[in-house]
């Protein structure tokens, strides 16, 4: 290209159309060329080696034919065999130059580019670009681990008082749009800063993980639950009315009646309290979650090891 953004080029002789030739040739890229009655006309060796064409006349159609019964070259998941050519003849010269993706039998992945002349001659060229698609995977598997690194509390495995937030923000956007219900409960471990005393914080650590297992057993799967301080834990409940997040609550507190935790050579039990506070329609994510923050600083302050409602 120059700096016009045009493309180049001498007078078309004979040599330079022999140089382009070559130079295709010999790129690695796949090529095959197909008459308007779509007969093959050309192909390098590597494309007849990718998609196994037999020797004899060919079309495209008996090309994939072959392809799909030998279970070689692209890989064609299809029970109707006329159906799928069908629908491949009506992409084919549906436009001027087409780009498109080809999986393979043998795992690799194709990019391909389909030029379509004037004349209805198509020219098929086909690159092998594997290695990109598997640094593609590698990057996305990196930015997902990256973003579910940056979401989680690393000690409890549950989110991040920011992730937490950002899900309780995306209930409540989806509650005012639906008027649908839902509850947020605080909770706090009571006398935390005794169990970091007594036993240091490696005693504390196991009990906020052995409460954060507690929470997963009695939660469901649609809830929200986080670490949003030391000590303290959200959930947000989807469709849970105040007196349904109650009951959960109370599960919970059962649940935790029945373990029993070692740390060293004491069994330690503990409870918690906490706050519940229901959405009504104009409530704001500051204000529900103030309410609970009340409701929680009510139970603590009633003797610690119960729930308290929002008032």
């Amino acid at each position: 290209m120059n700096s016009d953004g045009k493309s180049y080029q001498s007078n078309m002789t004979p040599e330079l159309l022999m140089r382009l030739g070559e130079g295709l040739l010999n790129s690695g890229t796949m090529l095959a060329l197909f008459a308007p009655d779509d007969t093959l006309q050309f192909a390098t060796p590597d494309f007849v080696r990718l998609y196994d064409v037999q020797p004899g006349p060919q079309t495209f159609g008996s090309i994939m034919r072959h392809c799909h019964a030998w279970k070689t070259g692209p890989l064609i998941e299809t029970d109707d065999m006329d159906a799928w050519l069908a629908m491949a003849d009506g992409k084919r010269r549906s436009r001027a130059l087409r780009k498109f993706e080809v999986d393979m039998v043998d795992g690799r992945w194709m990019y391909a580019i389909e030029t379509t002349f004037d004349d209805n001659w198509v020219l098929l060229a086909v690159t092998d670009y594997t290695a990109v698609k598997h640094k593609e995977a590698t990057l996305r598997t990196a930015r997902d681990e990256a973003i579910v690194a940056s979401e989680t509390d690393h000690l409890t495995g549950l989110f991040n008082r920011g992730a937490a937030m950002k899900r309780f923000g995306a209930i409540l956007d989806r509650a005012v749009q639906g008027n649908q219900v839902f509850s947020i409960v605080l909770l706090d471990l009571d006398h935390f800063k005794m169990i970091n005393d007594h036993f240091g914080h490696d005693g504390g650590d196991q009990v906020l993980v052995h409460f954060s297992g507690c929470m997963r057993d009695v939660l469901r799967d649609r809830d929200v639950t986080g670490r949003v301080g030391g000590e303290e834990f959200l959930f947000v409940m989807p469709g849970a009315s105040t007196d349904q997040a109650g009951a959960v609550v109370e599960r919970l507190r059962a649940h935790l009646r029945d373990q029993r935790l070692k740390v060293g050579d004491v069994t330690l039990r503990y409870t918690f309290s906490a706050g519940i506070a229901e959405w009504t329609p104009g409530k704001t994510l500051q204000g529900l979650y103030k309410d609970a923050d009340q409701a929680l600083y009510a139970a603590k302050s009633a003797g610690r090891d119960q729930a308290r409602n929002a008032v």
